[in-house]
């Protein structure tokens, strides 16, 4: 979409070199990702060749997309995100990328986010709605007492200052998991970070020493550690009001130390001071007050609510009064109940459907109950762990013209509930099951006794603001363009409550309640008027 809006500015006279930057594994040629000489044919005698396929990229094409990247990289014979990365740097315009090339303390890009470099960038961020938790993920740091259990008996024969460190940073751990039952604030981690920094000093001696005596290779499980043990560091630095230190016994039996950033405005900012301005967008930025605290620590931001320009008439949303997905009304009825809505609903016109479940688990069960009742019903499911060719399958499947309905079978906060085009008749329908609202866990219970303690509410921070955004998205799939018709058809008897409501866009203030029996009714009437 960026691509396609970087084309139409230029139809209209815009004079810049854009740039799409593909993530390392993704635009790999190998199957492997290894980037040594000795693995990969591309990376052998790659700067030899690469000033050479930067200059004729450079002189014959303005867009640099992952399709003509690639193309170049076979032609030159170069690693093909290297050579994206120093295209880059002459994309005079604008650099299409993932959040962490920006953000991403361990894996930004040096070339523009250096300390001593400055640059004027305009940060557009798209789908900002996705940047609270992605800013978590990315300034939180976490070590394991397992992962340093394994790399001691890994090195016990290889080198005994490592793991007189190793047995170290292990005894802290375990006087720290006494204390431990689910888990635990900690008000200081800094004992535990000095032991850490001795335990890099020996694991970078080692592979010094390594290294020197020709063996760069080392097991996974030892460099994996390493990399922790230094984000861990560089996340402690960064340590203040932001964050939260705590130990946890998981369910699995696995204890860690954690370092957990709740709020990520702060370390946002710090990328985003390097721009001249920013502008945040997203079609379910609300309330708008909640993403203002969490993305800056800015007090002067403006928001603008930009009107749909959709025809209100070419959508119709509906909420189902027989149906809940809380935890106490779970059961082969509720589930059989939630099957009669999908059925009646795809009944109701020949079309393509998708419905979004909270969880796998739940979507299965669902499914188990609507295969009953689903004769002339072509289904489609989503299953865990898709790989990009399942994904385009998938998404190819509403393409094909067909003489019967077809329902596809989804999870909220998934692949295909946010970001994903199926504009005209590839797609008339949504049904939203549940609220959205996260499983209880412990990160979760933090962030909201955080707020909490601030005088705000907690529960809304961490539990029903998230939640209303996976559903909003999940709805957003239905009416793409000015020309879409299509049904929103919301499955929770707590969507008639007045705290959901307010989170609704202006644009849901017309809306039906109905029953299971007259879904069938309600679709037929709203598609003879269209």
């Amino acid at each position: 979409m960026a691509e396609q809006a970087f084309s139409i500015l230029e139809e209209k006279g815009l004079a810049f070199r854009s740039i799409t930057l593909t993530a390392k594994e993704k635009i790999c040629f190998c199957e492997e990702t290894e980037c040594n000489p000795d693995a990969c044919p591309y990376a052998k005698g790659h700067f030899d060749r690469v000033n050479d396929a930067v200059y004729d990229m450079l002189e014959k094409q303005k867009k640099l997309t992952r399709e003509s990247i690639e193309r170049q990289a076979e032609d030159f014979h170069v690693c093909p995100f290297e050579l994206s990365l120093d295209l880059s740097e002459w994309a005079d315009g604008g650099v299409i990328c993932d959040y962490n090339y920006v953000f991403d303390p361990t894996a930004h890009l040096k070339r523009f986010f250096a300390d001593n470099v400055s640059g004027d960038y305009l940060f557009l961020i798209d789908e900002a709605h996705n940047l609270v938790e992605r800013g978590r993920e990315m300034y939180s740091a976490s070590i394991y007492k397992e992962d340093i259990l394994e790399v001691k008996k890994l090195m016990k024969d290889r080198d005994k200052k490592l793991v007189k460190s190793l047995e170290s940073v292990n005894k802290l751990m375990l006087e720290m998991k006494r204390e431990c039952e689910n888990y635990r604030l900690v008000e200081s981690v800094s004992p535990f970070a000095v032991k850490l920094m001795n335990l890099l000093t020996q694991m970078e001696r080692y592979l010094e020493e390594e290294r020197n005596a020709g063996n760069a290779e080392q097991p996974d499980a030892f460099m994996e550690l390493f990399f922790q043990v230094r984000q861990f560091l560089e996340i402690h630095e960064l340590l203040d009001e932001n964050y939260i230190q705590y130990t946890e016994l998981e369910g699995s039996g696995r204890f860690k130390v954690k370092l957990f950033c709740v709020n990520p405005a702060q370390n946002l900012n710090h990328y985003l001071s390097q721009g001249n301005s920013t502008i945040f967008f997203s079609a379910t930025l609300l309330p708008i007050d909640y993403y203002k605290q969490l993305l800056s620590v800015e007090k002067d931001d403006y928001a603008v609510y930009a009107e749909s320009k959709f025809p209100q008439e070419n959508r119709k949303i509906l909420i189902g009064s027989e149906a809940s997905t809380k935890y106490t009304q779970r059961g082969t009825e509720m589930y059989r109940k939630i099957a009669d809505y999908l059925r009646n609903t795809v009944d109701g016109k020949n079309g393509n459907y998708i419905a979004f479940f909270p969880s796998y688990q739940f979507m299965e069960d669902v499914l188990e109950e609507f295969e009953k009742l689903a004769s002339g019903v072509e289904l489609v499911i989503q299953s865990q762990f898709m790989s990009e060719n399942q994904r385009e399958e998938f998404l190819e499947m509403f393409e094909e013209e067909r003489d019967h309905p077809m329902l596809g079978f989804c999870v909220m906060g998934g692949v295909f509930s946010e970001g994903i085009d199926l504009t005209h008749d590839r797609l008339i329908g949504v049904i939203v099951v549940g609220t959205g609202i996260p499983q209880v866990c412990n990160d979760r219970e933090i962030v909201k006794n955080y707020f909490d303690q601030r005088g705000m509410r907690g529960f809304d921070y961490a539990y029903l603001y998230p939640g209303m955004n996976k559903v909003l998205q999940s709805a957003g799939r239905v009416i793409r363009t000015e020309d879409d018709k299509g049904i929103i058809l919301l499955l929770d008897d707590r969507f008639q409550n007045r705290q959901y409501q307010q989170l609704f866009p202006r644009e849901w203030k017309e809306y039906e309640v109905c029953g299971r029996k007259e879904i069938k009714e309600k679709m037929e009437e709203f598609w003879e008027n269209r």
